[in-house]
């Protein structure tokens, strides 16, 4: 009986292979005989994310958006507490301000001190040394005057030596007024106008670091409010109102939403089927039937081994290229992550290849 039941097994074995061929025979011959195909890659929506942080340590205000929210470029998402930078704001403003009178005052110093006196303050000197001159004479005949009546004991010696004194003080005076004269002439010393410019330069330097001072604060016043960088979808949400934010933590992430690609990856042997705009048909399980357009928007210089996520283990010490196929997606109605298949129309390969 065993010899029987094993002829038996035999026999059935070899009629379900016979089968089995027969009703596969045409994939088989296609394979055998390597019919053309269209190339067909297979890959998924990428899905990139972008992680949003305020660049301000301070308190969270308010969350003005939702998990799911579809948000565009320019959106306020959110906002801090600005009590104290608004205070910083003032005291920089303040600082500012008074660092520009101090300009205002170096420039004037440093006007004066260039200019040199006016010609009216020159008119006034030679006013002075004309006026001294004009009464020495008088002076001297006073003096001299009471000098002789000293002798004679007409006066007194003390008369003779206040006549003497005052001659010699009008003498003074008008030396004294000439020189005054003469460096108003002359204008101001090349040393005080450098010292009057280096001190206009020191006011300036410190009115430029007030400012910057200023707008470091005002800038950091508007970094308070966090703005959506571009379209998408607010995938988490991960502060909340009365948290503290850091520029180490993410407030939000968001998922972007356009432009949309499909990340597939071709063996090195078809390389040269595709080049960087080539138009592609991409289909989705979820809409059978109902293919969108595609081009090949980026094609990677460096070969690489496949990813474990996409091919069988024979097949992952493969080099590949990745491709990135862009595809129109107006209405939105693609989900991040979906599989995709990317068939070329036209570029036919060798069934097997792939």
């Amino acid at each position: 009986m065993k010899p029987l039941f094993k002829k038996i097994i035999v026999v059935f074995l070899l009629f379900a292979c016979a089968a089995t061929g027969w009703i596969f025979r045409k994939e088989i011959g296609e394979y055998i005989n390597g019919k053309e195909v269209e190339l067909t890659l297979y890959g998924n929506v990428d899905d990139r994310e972008v992680n949003l942080v305020y660049i301000v340590p301070e308190i969270v205000k308010e969350v003005l958006v939702e998990e799911g929210a579809v948000v565009k470029k320019g959106d306020l998402l959110g906002s801090l507490e600005t009590v104290r930078i608004e205070n910083n704001v003032k005291a920089a403003k303040a600082a500012m301000e008074a660092a520009g009178a101090a300009v205002e005052v170096a420039q004037a110093g440093y006007d004066k001190t260039k200019n040199g006196p006016r010609e009216e303050e020159i008119e006034m000197a030679r006013a002075s040394v004309a006026e001294s001159k004009a009464k020495i004479p008088a002076a001297e005949n006073y003096y001299l005057r009471q000098k002789s009546l000293s002798i004679t004991n007409a006066v007194s010696i003390q008369t003779a030596e206040n006549a003497e004194a005052l001659h010699l003080l009008l003498k003074a005076q008008l030396k004294n007024a000439e020189e005054k004269l003469k460096m108003l002439i002359a204008g101001s010393r090349k040393e005080d106008i450098a010292s009057a410019a280096a001190s206009l330069s020191q006011a300036k330097a410190q009115l430029a670091q007030a400012e910057a001072q200023y707008a470091i604060q005002l800038r950091m016043l508007a970094d308070t409010r966090l703005y959506a960088p571009r379209d998408g979808i607010i995938r988490n949400r991960i502060l909340e109102p009365g948290e503290m934010a850091t520029t180490q933590t993410t407030a939000l992430i968001l998922s972007v939403m356009s432009p949309k690609w499909i990340r597939v990856y071709m063996p090195e042997t078809l390389l040269n089927k595709i080049r960087q705009g080539g138009k592609a048909k991409i289909h989705f399980d979820s809409m059978p039937g109902k293919p969108f357009d595609g081009w090949v928007g980026y094609i990677s210089p460096n070969a690489e081994f496949t990813p474990k996520n996409v091919e069988t283990p024979e097949l992952r010490t493969a080099l590949v290229y990745e491709f990135r196929v862009y595809v129109n997606d107006p209405e939105n109605q693609l989900k991040l992550g979906s599989p995709a298949t990317v068939v070329f129309p036209g570029v036919m390969v060798k069934k097997g290849r792939l």
